[in-house]
């Protein structure tokens, strides 16, 4: 991810505008988890511009529209006692006076029930975002999820399954 220069803007000093346009970015990240967290949709979806692309099938999700996506969170979800989404290591470059891209890290702690037990279910990934400011106020252009392991029982098991379902084509090895 570069700047408008070509260069990464490691270690530059930003300008002041700059300093507040990525701590807006920045907000987004957790008003995202938040969002999540509390099964806030109304909220969650608000967060991305309306024709964004948010795209969730590297972990067995689906691909659509912040609406579309919105729409099929609740009973996703619905799964969990639980859940605690945690960002970090938050990259932003600015692709012009407007528009930035990043990636930032996700640890997704969630509590199931799964066969009778309880299990935790973990989620490592990289979230790839593209942004883009209307006024004062920037959005999420774009999120894909680029999930680098899931870990916990034999819920997590299943997940890779999806997941690797999803990848190759083939159905889940359940039905």
């Amino acid at each position: 991810m570069t700047t408008t220069d070509g260069l990464h803007s490691d270690g530059r000093i930003p300008e002041p505008g700059r300093l507040a346009d990525r701590a807006a970015i920045q907000d987004l990240a957790t008003a995202y988890a938040y969002a999540v967290d509390d099964r806030d949709w109304t909220r969650w979806e608000a967060l991305f511009l309306p024709d964004a692309l948010v795209d969730y099938s590297s972990a067995g999700g689906i691909a659509g529209t912040p609406a579309e996506v919105a729409a099929w969170m609740p009973g996703a979800m619905a799964i969990f006692a639980f859940c605690l989404h945690t960002t970090s290591t938050h990259e932003i470059n600015f692709t012009g006076p407007d528009h930035a891209e990043g990636r930032v890290h996700v640890f997704n702690r969630n509590g199931v029930e799964w066969e009778g037990r309880p299990e935790l279910f973990d989620v490592g990934a990289v979230y790839h975002d593209t942004y883009a400011r209307h006024g004062d106020v920037w959005r999420i252009a774009g999120r894909v999820e680029h999930t680098t392991y899931v870990a916990g029982g034999a819920f997590a098991d299943m997940i890779r399954g999806i997941a690797r379902a999803a990848q190759t084509g083939r159905p889940p090895p359940f039905g």
